[in-house]
C-alpha cells in the first residue's frame, strides 16, 4: 500500500483531497509525533518508517508527505523523497514547507538553479521564514552567484539573527567521492567575517585552505577580513599555510 501511494508521484499535478476516518487521522497525528522525536534524536530511519505509516493511514495530508520526503532526502534516498514532496505539493500547491524541501532535495540531486526555483517560491509563499532564505542563498553558492547568496544570507539575518544555527536548513548527505568547493568556502567565510562572525568566519577559511585553495594574494588583500587580522585564533589558522600568513 505505501509504495503504491509513492508510486503515482512522477508529476506535480493537483490531487483532490478524500475524506479519512478520525480515527486514523488521530492516530496518524500521533505517529508522526513519535516519527519527529526519533528525527530529533537522529534516528532517521525509523522515523521514515513511523512517517510511512502515518501517511498510509492519513493519505491526504501535506505535512505528513512533506516529512516523509525529508527522512527521504536525510537518507540519501532522493527519488523517493522527491516522489513524497510532490505529492505534498499536490496536495497542498500553497504549502511552502515543501517548495523548501523540494529545493533540498534538488540541491542534493545537484540541481542548484531548479532549487533556485523552489526555494523562491517557498519565499514566495511564506517570506518570513528565514531558514528559507539561507537554504536560497546555499542554492546560489552552489550556482557561484555569490553576491547573491549574500543578499539572502542577510535578508535571513534581518528575519532571526540566529538564522544558520536553527535546525531547519539545509542538511544534505552528498555523495562522499564529491570534492569540497575552496571558493564556495571562502566566500562564506567572507560573508561572516562582514557579519563580525569569528567562529564561522575562521571554521569556512579552514575549509577553503584545506580544500586547496590558494589565492593568497587575495586573502592578504581582501579588506572584510581586516577586522580579524590581528587576532590570535586567525593568524593560528594562516600560521598552517606560511605562504598565506606571509600575504596577510
Amino acid at each position: 500500500m505505501l509504495a503504491f501511494l509513492l508510486s503515482g508521484c512522477g508529476g506535480v499535478k493537483r490531487i483532490s483531497k478524500q475524506p479519512v476516518p478520525p480515527e486514523n487521522v488521530v492516530r496518524s497525528y500521533r505517529l508522526t509525533a513519535e516519527a519527529d522525536k526519533m528525527m530529533e534524536e537522529g534516528k532517521d530511519h525509523l522515523a521514515l518508517l513511523k512517517y510511512l505509516e502515518a501517511a498510509d493511514l492519513n493519505p491526504y495530508h501535506e505535512v505528513i508527505y512533506n516529512k516523509v520526503g525529508i527522512a527521504y532526502s536525510k537518507l540519501a534516498q532522493y527519488t523517493q523523497a522527491r516522489r513524497a514532496v510532490e505529492r505534498s505539493i499536490g496536495l497542498n500547491p500553497k504549502y511552502p514547507y515543501a517548495y523548501n524541501t523540494q529545493g533540498i532535495i534538488r540541491l542534493a540531486e545537484q540541481n542548484p538553479k531548479a532549487a533556485v526555483e523552489s526555494f523562491r517560491r517557498a519565499i514566495s509563499l511564506a517570506p518570513n521564514i528565514a531558514s528559507f532564505h539561507v537554504n536560497l542563498g546555499q542554492a546560489y553558492m552552489d550556482r557561484q552567484k555569490f553576491e547573491d547568496a549574500r543578499e539572502a544570507y542577510l535578508r535571513a539575518l534581518q528575519l532571526d539573527k540566529n538564522a544558520f544555527a536553527r535546525k531547519d536548513v539545509v542538511e544534505l548527505s552528498f555523495p562522499e567521492s564529491e570534492k569540497t568547493d575552496p571558493e564556495r568556502h571562502y566566500q562564506m567565510a567572507r560573508f561572516f567575517a562582514e557579519i563580525g562572525d569569528k567562529d564561522a568566519c575562521l571554521r569556512h577559511l579552514s575549509k577553503a585552505l584545506s580544500a586547496g585553495f590558494a589565492d593568497f594574494k587575495r586573502l592578504g588583500a581582501d579588506q572584510v577580513f581586516d577586522r580579524f587580522r590581528n587576532d590570535v585564533d586567525f593568524r593560528n589558522l594562516l600560521g598552517s599555510y606560511p605562504d598565506a600568513l606571509k600575504k596577510s
